[in-house]
């Protein structure tokens, strides 16, 4: 399963064309999304419709039925174990265009997790140019999902079109947070400091995190509560966190 030519404003376009018509054929959705291509007009779109599609579909977010191709749904990702993951409906029902990309790019991540790896990377590294990227990454591999130069260069497009990394004079340097980077950066640091089993004070955690990546209160606090939800973070007295391993298997967060 390889990282396609699709931005991620083509991807939300195809999302959006099946959720006003319905299921449509391939032939139906590819000749919709070569005419339409885009959701924003000032963007111009040149990859293939194919692209688009098959990214949509392995990243769970559609499927092909015989109806046609339609949006996932939140019953079918509940019977899958997957953590931190949404359904085309939920991408969907996310409402404004900000947290469906935010969406589509965490089923991503969970399909190709060398994003989190680059992403992680500028965040401690930044600002990087993508040549940095590249010859740190280049023919590397990350829970089995091997990097080369395009799927680099593909992968930094898509973190940049979420504003996960931000183009600088000097080159990439952190945006905004994605949750599933706090999931993989949590389980790392947690292990470091505590390493299998116990529990660890938030402040800890906090100003772990703090230190390395320069986090915002704010968005610890978000995230933490995001986790919680997840299953992923068990919060007990003392502000002590307790990471539950079981779930985090679903997670597809760490080798």
């Amino acid at each position: 399963m390889t990282l396609q030519y699709a931005r991620l404003f083509q991807l939300r376009a195809g999302i959006q064309l099946i959720a006003e018509s319905g299921p449509m054929s391939k032939e139906e959705l590819t000749d919709a999304l070569r005419q339409r291509k885009t959701i924003d007009a000032d963007e111009t779109a040149t990859e293939g419709a194919d692209d688009i599609i098959e990214q949509l579909r392995d990243a769970n977010i559609i499927k092909n039925s015989e109806e046609g191709y339609r949006l996932t749904s939140e019953e079918e990702f509940n019977d899958k174990g997957a953590v931190l993951t949404y359904s085309g409906e939920e991408v969907v029902g996310a409402g404004d265009q900000r947290s469906q990309a935010d969406r589509i790019l965490a089923n991503i991540m969970y399909q190709h997790p060398m994003l989190l790896v680059l992403s992680k990377f500028i965040y401690r590294k930044g600002p990087v140019k993508d040549y940095e990227v590249m010859r740190e990454f280049d023919a590397e591999a990350f829970i089995d999902d091997k990097m080369n130069q395009f799927t680099i260069d593909m992968g930094l497009n898509l973190l940049e079109d979420a504003d996960v990394i931000e183009p600088a004079d000097n080159g990439y340097i952190q945006g905004r947070w994605p949750v599933r980077l706090f999931a993989h950066v949590i389980y790392e640091e947690y292990s470091d400091l505590i390493g299998d089993g116990g529990s660890i004070r938030e402040p800890e955690l906090f100003e772990r995190l703090e230190t390395l990546y320069g986090i915002p209160r704010s968005t610890f606090d978000n995230y933490i509560k995001r986790l919680h939800t997840a299953g992923i973070v068990s919060e007990g007295s003392y502000k002590q966190l307790t990471l539950n391993e079981s779930v985090l298997e679903g997670a597809k967060i760490h080798e």
